[in-house]
């Protein structure tokens, strides 16, 4: 059992070990005197085993309260319990040594016992929690957001026709300014551009009417690669990995294909200085019940970059209409919002896993037919 200093009696011993939670004990000298086997598992152990003190240990980690700013170790729960105050538990995130971001709850509580005095520091992981809880706000989101594009959507395309009929009612002719004519020409593809975007809301809001049919998830890929192969640079290189034997999946070919577009276009603006774009296809098995009898079949289109990848802040917006990260005037953001909305009307569902400077893999999820399976 992990003590660095410290050597609680074999009951206390026993009960600091299987509490749950990660649980340390710093000594009014500032030193990590007790650690068990919880916090070592979660923090690490400190090299050669010795005790260290809190300082030596908290610079391995960052600290961020709910707003993502850094608390110092001045402002840390187990510095302000050492000076006496009476603390609530504390929400914190914590960027680990491998830059990977876990979300904990903590208490310290100050104690003078057996001729010691210190703080004792408890710590709850709550990683998987905070990820549940920011999906379900997020889908809840979503939807408001479905419903809001809905009906803007729905007026703005009224005004759009007005325009445009009026717009057709002029009257051409050769006496008409050409200065007349080329502002009409203007105003003409403006709004073409701005019924563009209309549809693409509409996508997002799932409002649309999709005109489904069987399908191979290979042969849409294959068409789509086709399509976007002149968009290729050539400092990108394009690598396939098409799974064999995939059940077919109910779909609207056109709209799946303008998923993958919209994927394969932000992977590929991803990669400014070149890079791979790797695109798969396999069969998913997800739990749709409490028994292995529940388990649904899906069909999985990945969309992989090796470009600048997306903070971990942002990548629960990236799927909201107008969002972007791209410079002005490079994108509408509505690319992914739209591919969103399409996906999930298909009964689908899309997920991002992205690191910054590691690129990022968008996987589309699409429920499998119950039918036999062909070769593709």
């Amino acid at each position: 059992m992990p003590v660095f200093g410290l050597q609680p009696a074999g009951l206390l011993q026993t009960i600091f070990e299987d509490i749950g939670v990660a649980l340390a004990i710093i000594d009014k000298d500032d030193r990590v005197v007790f650690a068990n086997r919880t916090a070592l598992e979660f923090f690490g152990a400190p090299e050669g085993g010795g005790i260290i003190t809190f300082q030596e240990w908290r610079k391995n980690f960052r600290f961020e309260d709910a707003v993502g700013k850094q608390i110092p170790i001045e402002e840390s729960a187990v510095r302000r319990a050492m000076r006496g105050e009476h603390l609530q538990s504390e929400e914190v995130r914590v960027e680990m040594p491998d830059g990977s971001l876990k979300w904990v709850l903590t208490w310290a509580y100050q104690f003078c016992s057996m001729g010691m005095r210190g703080v004792i520091a408890l710590i709850v992981d709550q990683t998987g929690e905070m990820q549940l809880r920011k999906a379900a706000a997020q889908l809840q989101r979503m939807e408001t957001l479905g419903i809001l594009a809905a009906g803007l959507a729905h007026d703005f395309n009224n005004i759009l026709n007005t325009i445009s009929t009026n717009i057709a009612l002029v009257p051409v002719t050769e006496q008409m300014p050409q200065s007349v004519r080329l502002r009409l020409e203007q105003i003409s593809e403006a709004v073409e551009r701005a019924a563009g975007l209309v549809r693409r809301l509409i996508q997002f809001s799932r409002t649309h009417e999709l005109h489904k049919q069987q399908l191979q998830v290979n042969d849409i890929v294959r068409d789509v690669v086709r399509l976007v192969t002149p968009l290729l640079r050539k400092d990108i290189s394009l690598n396939l990995d098409l799974g064999r034997d995939l059940a077919p999946i109910d779909a609207d070919p056109p709209q799946l294909e303008q998923v993958l577009v919209n994927l394969i276009v932000n992977a590929l603006d991803a990669m400014p200085h070149g890079g791979e774009l790797r695109i798969s296809t396999s069969a998913v098995h997800q739990p749709d019940g409490g028994s292995e009898e529940d388990w649904q079949e899906f069909v999985s289109i990945a969309v992989a970059d090796s470009g600048v990848g997306i903070p971990e802040e942002l990548q629960y917006a990236i799927f909201e209409p107008f969002f972007t990260t791209k410079p002005e005037g490079k994108g509408t953001g509505l690319g992914l919002s739209s591919s969103y909305g399409i996906v999930r009307q298909h009964n689908g569902s899309i997920e991002v896993e992205s690191k910054p400077g590691q690129g990022s893999t968008f996987k589309v999820f699409f429920p499998a037919e119950r039918v036999a399976a062909h070769n593709v």
